[in-house]
């Protein structure tokens, strides 16, 4: 009679599958183990920090184009005032009493003192 011992070494293996944590554990995944993939899709930088840093250096540009505009406006104001009163001394020294070149000696000289304002204002702003 075989069949009461094949029952009992069965069982004899059954019992010791049960007792050993390592057989049943190996069905079982690991509990603590976190696997972590990478994004396999390239992503920008930061895209607030990428639009700070566009926007402070547009912002440096704008002020440097506005700083050589605001040169050159003072720059051909000054050239203008320049001829304007080149113009009003030649016309004074030359002696001619006419009554039309006195005004429009006077329009070059209000045009002068707008001018001279105008370039006051600029420099005043900076």
């Amino acid at each position: 009679m075989r069949f009461p011992s094949i029952v009992f070494g069965v069982l004899f293996l059954f019992l010791a599958l049960l007792q050993s944590p390592g057989v049943l554990a190996q069905n079982q995944p690991p509990a603590s183990t976190h696997v972590v993939i990478p994004n396999p899709t390239p992503r920008p930088p930061d895209l607030k920090e990428e639009l700070e840093n566009t926007s402070k250096d547009q912002k440096q540009k704008a002020q440097s184009l506005k700083g050589q505009l605001r040169a050159r406006e003072i720059w051909l104001e000054s050239n203008q005032i320049l001829l304007l009163a080149q113009q009003v001394q030649q016309e004074i020294n030359s002696g001619k009493k006419n009554a039309a070149p006195l005004s429009q000696d006077a329009a070059k000289v209000a045009q002068i003192e707008k001018l001279a304002r105008s370039m006051q204002e600029k420099l005043k702003d900076h």
